[in-house]
């Protein structure tokens, strides 16, 4: 077998910013983070409808305008005016739809702030209006030079910690302040199925780390989204395979092997079971289009 190669993340320091988010933004770029204001990505030249993304970066954005309707990892979003998204590493994004007037500030950061958990929120008025005068500030700090560190990343530790507030309001005016038992513990499947989807698809270790019986595991899934824990599982093996078959250099085979298949046939079936397509008509299919 020869060198698997590696992915190649959706990384913004592998990208031109300013044609990315458009010729009439504003882009602020450096080691640290990269700020966007008034990003228009009509073109879609770099996010396209039914592609599969992988982001590295956290990342920060207030929807200024029109809509979008996005999977981010496991979930399904529509994004509009006021819609606030904060993402963690390495999440997985997937649109369905992009309106021709989106547009969007943001921001990405590159190393010194952790994101420990992603937030899609609706904010009130005055909320989004304070998010988005804290990018201004942001803005304001990061342009002077000497380049101020230790104030740009306050700044943004400061957004990110008031995110969590406009969506602990958000979940109060819609009647979801108070999460029960069983949308906690579907929440933290979640996370774990994402952390650990690529080497264990087996229900007994998810119900291990979360320290209840797999028959139990199964009943809380079920009540709390609506579908089987295997459901959950096997979409985000999914959405890794198409990642992988999107933007990487592997072979059918390596692939199978990465994501802890016995062999390529069982990869093949899987995959054509949960989408409809083979993994090479998939990776053909997405390769047509460029």
């Amino acid at each position: 077998m020869g060198d698997s190669k590696s992915i190649n993340y959706f990384s913004i320091d592998s990208v031109d910013l300013q044609k990315m988010a458009g010729e009439e933004s504003h882009v602020f770029n450096n080691d640290d983070i990269s700020i966007i204001l008034n990003g228009r990505p009509s073109d879609k030249t770099f996010f396209r409808e039914r592609k599969v993304y992988q982001l590295p970066e956290p990342r920060l954005l207030l929807f200024m305008s029109g809509e979008a309707d996005v999977h981010l990892d496991l979930e399904q979003y529509h994004f509009e005016r006021g819609t606030v998204i904060l993402t963690t590493p390495d999440v997985i994004l997937e649109f369905e739809r992009i309106g021709r007037d989106v547009e969007v500030c943001g921001i990405a950061m590159k190393k010194a702030v952790q994101v420990s958990e992603s937030v899609v929120a609706s904010a009130s008025a005055k909320d989004f209006e304070l998010l988005l005068r804290m990018i201004y500030l942001l803005w304001d700090v990061a342009t002077v030079s000497p380049f101020r560190r230790e104030a740009v990343l306050q700044t943004v530790r400061a957004m990110v910690a008031n995110v969590q507030y406009v969506k602990q309001a958000s979940d109060s005016s819609t009647g979801n302040n108070t999460v029960s038992r069983y949308q906690e513990l579907f929440q933290q499947f979640k996370t774990l199925v994402s952390r650990h989807c690529e080497r264990e698809r087996n229900i007994p270790f998810y119900a291990e780390q979360l320290h209840i019986t797999p028959h139990h595991l199964s009943a809380v899934i079920s009540r709390a989204s609506g579908r089987s824990a295997m459901y959950w599982v096997n979409r985000a093996v999914v959405l890794r395979a198409k990642v992988l078959l999107h933007t990487s250099g592997l072979l059918t085979y390596e692939i199978a092997e990465r994501l802890n298949f016995a062999n390529p046939p069982a990869f093949n079936n899987f995959f054509k079971r949960e989408t409809g397509l083979t993994p090479k008509a998939y990776r053909e299919n997405a390769l047509s289009t460029y």
